[in-house]
């Protein structure tokens, strides 16, 4: 009876192993969609200080894209935090999240 409490714990821990492992790789994905996010956040950026240049654009326009860059800031924000933390529960939420997105 021992030896099958053994046996079933090195198969467990080995489990366990393969279990870390397939978790990484959705934080490795999170950071991928993280440095997306960023680079859409500079595109945006730049997009406001032209069309604010231009002054032919109302200014409900502007402050449209203003709020909608906070907002993805914010969320760029919580998904850097998940990726420092190892979160695997919350990067997988953010990544379904960003699938349902695209």
């Amino acid at each position: 009876m021992k030896i099958w409490k053994i046996i079933l714990g090195i198969l467990g821990m080995v489990g366990a192993i393969f279990a870390a492992s397939n978790k990484s790789k959705q934080v490795k994905e999170l950071k991928k969609v993280i440095k997306q996010n960023k680079k859409e956040e500079k595109k945006v950026e730049k997009e406001i200080k032209v069309l604010e240049q231009q002054k032919e654009v109302s200014k409900k326009e502007v402050s449209n894209l203003k709020r909608k860059l906070t907002v993805s800031k914010k969320k760029t924000a919580k998904m850097q935090e998940a990726y420092d933390n190892d979160e695997v529960e919350s990067a997988e939420d953010f990544l379904k999240k960003f699938a349902k997105n695209k």
